[in-house]
């Protein structure tokens, strides 16, 4: 058994500090510890944003962030400017896998990327020691 150090992943926001995109991440990274072929690894599924899906209507505004590696995979990161609240939706071959909702930015991202990786979901697979 190894001994696992914590490992916390919360997004930075896109740099854009005059605009209401900068409610919204510079990338989201979602990972799992496993096995794959009798080895231990760590996967991990990155998804960007696509800029040409920003959307505002009303309070709200939305963003597309799409899978690093391909696939049907990606995300639906809303803000509610009135409620200064995110929503997060987590779509793997069109079907939603997953939410969460929160006003806080570092605890919505913690609760969202703790849905983990998803199967069929692209990813990268990296040895762990």
């Amino acid at each position: 058994m190894h001994e696992l150090d914590f490992v916390g992943f919360v997004p930075k926001r896109m740099d854009i500090a005059e605009s209401i995109m900068f409610h919204f991440p510079q990338n989201v990274v979602f990972g799992k510890f496993g096995t794959r072929d009798g080895k231990n690894v760590f996967s991990t599924s990155l998804y960007k944003p696509d800029l040409d899906t920003y959307s505002e209507e009303g309070e709200k505004c939305s963003m597309k962030y799409l899978n690093a590696y391909g696939g049907d995979c990606w995300l639906l990161i809303t803000y509610d400017s009135a409620k200064k609240s995110y929503k997060g939706e987590k779509f793997i071959n069109g079907e939603s896998v997953g939410m969460a909702f929160g006003p806080e930015w570092k605890m919505f991202f913690v609760h969202f990327t703790t849905l983990g990786l998803t199967n069929d979901e692209r990813c990268l697979f990296s040895p762990t020691k």
